[in-house]
């Protein structure tokens, strides 16, 4: 089957990958370079358990998460990419007797043991982490969580992918799906017409704008995540913190990168004082210390956000042999390993393998347009 794949961030880059290895003809189009836009922005965070425990999004980020350490030696055996898989877990530090109260629960529950979660007192903090501010009481504990360098992620899927078969055309902006008789045909890309027996759309937020080309309506929106890192050496910190407010996370490089906003914005290409003012008062009310640390960089990245928050994931309804992959929001690192397999038995089989109902376009069909 010959495949066209739009976008290479993470999502279009892992797929390409997988649908390659599966035996699919892929080309693989990117306007810019692989991971140039919100792939490369992310902080590469692991963290599968969230508020909705047992619910569909919950299982597909943990048979994700469980995908990471097979998908990490594959990767550094096919490219030598070191992608720099952290196993060091998340501490989620707690500052009220309800924040407290919870832990305690999510210690009690089904998956305490796997990921090993921990409920830790005031002491323990201390003995963990000294740098955290002495008003944190206590802190829920992931063994668990982990975390990648998501640039190098990026990289090393793209090199994988063109290693198993799949022309990467980098550069290459497609501006039309090209939808004839109810099915697709391909896509135009720079002027030129390219056949396909089957398009995926993986573009993230810039999704909604190819499916306007063949007239349908797709609510995906970019969401804006500005960034901040710390130059990190020696070391303050050597686990994740993640509150309600921020995150900081510490690289191997010697940066410890800190997210990130979540704005509706638009398209607006900037880093605002307010953004990284409110990032830093948080990073610095959680750890004083870091209000000496130099800033390294600055940055931001579109996230592709759906109304309900939730992967659009499927067939395109009413058009044969068009897929879409995207509005993977705060995810995709995460969810690339399970999105990209999902994809391909879904594509080549038929089956998608996991429960997909929660993720399918046609939750957003109203009157005959495709609307998100």
């Amino acid at each position: 089957m010959k495949i066209t794949v739009v976008g290479g961030g993470i999502i279009g880059c892992a797929t390409a990958y997988e649908l390659a290895k599966a035996g699919c003809a892929v080309t693989l189009f990117e306007r810019a370079t692989p991971g140039a836009e919100a792939s490369g922005a992310a902080a590469g965070l692991l963290v599968p358990l969230g508020a909705a425990t047992g619910s569909a999004f919950e299982r597909l980020a943990l048979a994700s998460w469980r995908l990471y350490p097979e998908v990490v030696d594959e990767l550094r055996e096919r490219t030598g990419i070191d992608v720099d898989y952290v196993t060091r877990g998340t501490i989620y530090p707690l500052l009220d007797a309800e924040d407290v109260r919870q832990a305690e629960a999510r210690v009690a529950g089904h998956l305490s043991s796997e990921f090993g979660i921990e409920a830790w007192d005031t002491a323990e903090v201390r003995a963990h982490e000294p740098a955290l501010a002495t008003h944190v009481r206590g802190a829920m504990f992931v063994g668990a969580d982990h975390w990648v360098n998501n640039q190098r992620l990026v990289v090393a899927y793209a090199q994988a992918a063109v290693a198993a078969g799949v022309v990467l055309r980098s550069g290459t902006s497609v501006s039309r799906i090209i939808v004839e008789d109810g099915r697709t045909h391909g896509v135009v890309a720079d002027g030129d017409r390219w056949e396909a027996d089957a398009v995926l759309l993986a573009a993230g937020a810039w999704t909604a704008a190819l499916a306007a080309s063949f007239g349908a309506r797709l609510r995906v929106e970019p969401a804006r995540g500005q960034m901040v890192a710390l130059l990190h050496v020696p070391p303050l910190l050597n686990h994740v913190v993640h509150s309600d407010d921020v995150y900081l996370v510490p690289r191997p490089s010697g940066e410890l990168l800190i997210g990130a906003t979540v704005e509706r914005v638009g398209f607006q290409r900037s880093v605002t004082a307010e953004g990284i003012a409110s990032l830093l008062a948080a990073a610095i009310g959680l750890v004083p210390s870091l209000g000496a640390l130099p800033i390294a960089r600055t940055w931001y990245g579109f996230r592709p956000w759906a109304p309900d928050s939730l992967p659009i994931l499927g067939p395109w309804p009413d058009v044969e042999g068009l897929w879409v992959a995207t509005a993977h929001f705060r995810n995709g690192i995460l969810l690339a390993p399970i999105t990209a397999r999902l994809m391909t038995d879904w594509m080549t089989t038929g089956h998608p393998g996991l429960e997909v109902d929660e993720f399918a376009p046609e939750r957003f069909l109203t009157r005959g347009h495709t609307t998100f």
